[in-house]
């Protein structure tokens, strides 16, 4: 149902190639923006990981969130909202 120009907020990357492709906004839960120059090395980075995870290895988890990377996130937020 997302269409173009909708911003998403997903930490998801696959989610987050397919908003792209609806030409809709997807930014991180941290403002990260992402976009066609970086979603091909996520998806990447994503599958490399679960090779890993099947394979039998651990990966560590995120780490707690910080207020650095909820202000990121309001910044990030903020600049798409004043461009629209």
């Amino acid at each position: 149902m997302v269409g173009e120009g909708d911003i998403v907020i997903t930490q998801d990357y696959g989610l987050s190639a397919m908003c792209l492709a609806k030409r809709a906004l997807p930014i991180s839960q941290n403002g990260m923006v992402y976009s066609s120059d970086n979603i091909d090395a996520l998806l990447l980075q994503r599958h490399t990981a679960k090779k890993i995870r099947m394979a039998g290895g651990r990966l560590k988890g995120n780490s707690k969130r910080t207020k650095e990377q909820d202000a990121q996130f309001e910044e990030t937020l903020r600049a798409i909202l004043a461009v629209g």
